[in-house]
């Protein structure tokens, strides 16, 4: 699949103010860190917004991973916690198809 734009600064998710430089998350007034690679796959998943990314397309592009016949649950934690910093309602499973930023 074709690269995606890097995204630079800030973006707003949900109703989240995201500087993905400084890796910082506000919302509601209340400013969460994020780790070097929660910043890097919410920062592709910005670039996708609106489209789902397979977890295949996120352990190739974010992880620099082969995803052939890796199983692995880090992606789902890594989701878990940017779900927990940004609101369950700014990333959305896509049954089958992977995660998509709202």
């Amino acid at each position: 699949s074709a690269e995606r734009p890097r995204l630079e600064g800030t973006v707003e998710i949900a109703g989240c103010s995201v500087d993905l430089e400084r890796r910082e998350v506000t919302r509601d007034g209340q400013t969460h860190e994020l780790s070097q690679r929660e910043a890097e796959l919410l920062r592709y998943l910005a670039s996708a917004r609106g489209h789902p990314v397979t977890r295949d397309e996120i352990l190739q592009r974010v992880w620099g991973l082969d995803p052939h016949g890796i199983t692995t649950r880090t992606i789902d934690m890594h989701i878990a916690r940017l779900r927990e910093k940004l609101g369950d309602e700014a990333l959305r499973t896509v049954r089958g198809q992977g995660y998509m930023l709202v």
